[in-house]
């Protein structure tokens, strides 16, 4: 059995100020938080859910190519419910991660002492790094809190004999990990509470546990023997290429190294310009590495009474990450370890609790170390603040995104429209950040939002329309189609240009070559083909649109002569189904070399699955089958 302290009234208004400045370091300034590509594909996959969408069994991809458990989407559907706008999502995401600091506190208060648990609880607290990751809609940023209420589990289960507690110890320690792939590394800590109350086991318990943990695990695997049945290969393919090349990194060492002192944030948020940024809000580094010193303490001291009971723990938490990124299997990122903060902060506060005992001089030492180390983090808690204004008022290509209050702008001025158009550098939300973002922002108020890239495709629909020209957008996009005399613009910060919004009455008028009508030729998904146009280097078409599909289409153009012969062939993206709009006309061009000899046009619809291509039927007016293709005869080839 574990030795427990219990908490007082003292101690509840010490756990009252360790929230309350997590949660102002958390919540506070939440128009300073980014909203980029990654935030929007799993705001997406929530609000898709949340609004009739299939039952989510996967996650949005991860970098290894095997997509995520889609535990992150079920906890994102939590705000959504509440509320479409992604900065209250981004809330709830801190106010997870302020109420992890309480459990850190209550662990080391409970097993470690108050000295310990407050040490801890404000390092963790006003940890710039810990901060950051709790700021933004990303899988790793809102698994700890439950990864630190499972080890709360285990600790109050088999360290005190709960036997309720060791039953929901697995299943949430299981619903952790699959948030971010990266807190797989963390699965042993359930062994390491195994073996902590290996004398007062219950097997009734376990058996609970494990049956529940299983059953966090079956959406998780029947989306994955989905996945697998339309790419068989994946997973042996990801295992293959982490085999490449594999050799020793400091990389691991280096990031915790950073996750424990608060330093090197620079790196992350503005890698293109550390220096500018160290310049303006530069922190106390000196000071900072006392941080570091005291982990390394920590590390030290729980090897004696009354710390020894958890070095297991300890060194599993801290060390097994590090290990298993410490090999060039894949790429290391930061955020892999953002689960090890916690216990980097318990170290900190083992150290300073064990400096406080050993050190002679009392009461006035034990004063001085408690007042310096408050000071200490004080700095961190002003720096942070310091790194918001500058985030907040200079751009940091390829670190933090435009702080959401300046996307918040456009979108209330975008609200007041049903139709949305928004110009980028791309439309696939797989790949495309302002196509992705903009579909989330705007969930309740617009009916449709679409997305189009600089050219190969214009979308006209059949009422009002905004269009909103993103500041990646190509110069003179679509040929100026969707330019208005008047625009109101949205600056984000200097360096990065703007937002412009322009609003139509009527769909603006094509202003280029006229397309020849045919008789619509209807296809499966509902999207009807009604006119063509060819010149010997451009084939262009046009398409009536039904209401949003959930699948990409590919269109095919095959140049046949009089023999019916083809002697040519061109293939091009249509426009993704998600942006169909029922009632839009959409003109596709692609650059073709067209054959003189050409005497009918050949048009059809397909989509890449399995690794292959599936024809789209076309339908008669009864709605059967007729064929997977149209031929256009050409009066004029």
């Amino acid at each position: 059995m574990l030795a427990v302290n219990r908490i007082t009234r003292r101690d509840g208004l010490l756990l009252a100020l360790v929230l309350l400045v997590a949660a102002l370091m958390r919540l506070g300034e939440p128009g300073i938080i980014e909203f980029l590509h990654d935030e929007a594909m799993l705001s997406l996959m929530a609000q898709d859910w949340l609004a009739g969408g299939d039952f989510p069994l996967t996650g949005i991809p991860s970098s290894v190519g095997v997509p995520n458990p889609p535990i992150s989407v079920y906890v994102l559907a939590v705000p959504y419910l509440i509320s479409s706008s992604p900065q209250v999502a981004t809330l709830f995401i801190a106010a997870l991660n302020a109420a992890g600091v309480g459990l850190l506190w209550w662990m080391a208060h409970r097993y470690l002492g108050r000295v310990a648990a407050l040490a801890a609880g404000l390092a963790y607290a006003l940890n710039p790094w810990a901060i950051l990751y709790s700021r933004k809609i990303w899988a790793q940023d809102f698994h700890t809190p439950f990864l630190l209420l499972a080890v709360a589990l285990g600790l109050y289960g088999f360290g005190e004999n709960k036997r309720w507690a060791q039953a929901a110890c697995l299943p949430v320690l299981m619903f952790a990990v699959q948030i971010h792939f990266a807190a797989w590394a963390l699965l042993p800590l359930y062994l390491v509470c195994l073996w902590m109350g290996r004398k007062a086991l219950s097997a009734r318990a376990l058996f609970f546990s494990l049956a529940l943990a299983g059953m966090t695990l079956v959406p998780f695997l029947l989306g994955l023997s989905s996945t697998l049945q339309q790419a068989p290969n994946r997973i042996a393919n990801a295992v293959a290429r982490s085999g490449e090349n594999l050799m020793p990194t400091p990389d691991a060492l280096i990031f915790n190294a950073r996750l424990a002192t608060g330093l090197g944030l620079e790196t992350w948020v503005a890698p293109q310009q550390t220096a500018h940024l160290l310049a303006n809000v530069p922190p106390p580094v000196e000071l900072w590495l006392l941080v570091g010193g005291l982990v390394v303490t920590g590390l030290i001291a729980i090897w004696r009474p009354p710390y020894r009971r958890f070095v297991p723990l300890l060194v599993v938490w801290v060390g097994l990450p590090m290990a298993v990124f410490s090999i060039t299997w894949t790429r290391v990122y930061p955020h892999y370890f953002v689960a090890s903060i916690p216990a980097l902060c318990l170290l900190a506060g083992v150290g300073l609790a064990w400096l406080v005992s050993a050190v002679p001089g009392k009461p006035y030492s034990r004063m001085a170390l408690l007042t310096g180390f408050g000071v200490l983090l004080l700095t961190q808690g002003l720096w942070w603040r310091g790194l918001l204004r500058y985030l907040d008022s200079t751009a940091t290509p390829e670190g933090f995104g435009p702080p959401m209050h300046y996307l918040l702008n456009a979108r209330a001025a975008l609200a007041q429209h049903d139709d949305v158009l928004i110009i980028s550098d791309g439309f696939e939300i797989l790949y495309d950040q302002e196509p992705a973002i903009w579909p989330v922002m705007l969930r309740d108020s617009a009916r449709c939002v679409r997305a189009l890239a600089g050219d190969g495709a214009a979308v006209f629909p059949a009422g009002a329309l905004a269009v909103l020209i993103a500041p990646n957008a190509p110069d003179n996009p679509i040929g100026s189609l969707y330019r208005a005399n008047k625009e109101t613009v949205f600056p984000l910060r200097p360096g990065e240009g703007s937002y412009r919004m322009m609003v139509f009455e009527a769909a603006p008028e094509w202003n280029g070559p006229a397309p020849t009508a045919v008789e619509p030729v209807r296809f499966e998904s509902g999207i009807r083909l009604t006119g063509y146009h060819l010149q010997t280097d451009r084939m262009l078409l046009e398409w009536r649109l039904p209401g949003p599909v959930e699948a990409d289409y590919h269109y095919f153009g095959h140049f046949l002569d009089a023999n019916g012969e083809k002697i040519g062939q061109r293939d091009n993206s249509l426009w993704p189904g998600r942006f169909w709009c029922a009632g839009d006309r959409l003109l596709t061009w692609a650059d073709i070399t067209l054959p003189p000899e050409t005497t009918i046009l050949r048009v059809g619809l397909y989509t890449l699955k399995n690794g292959g291509f599936v024809n789209a039927s076309v339908l008669d007016e009864t709605g059967n089958a007729v064929g997977v293709w149209a031929d256009i005869p050409l009066t004029e080839p």
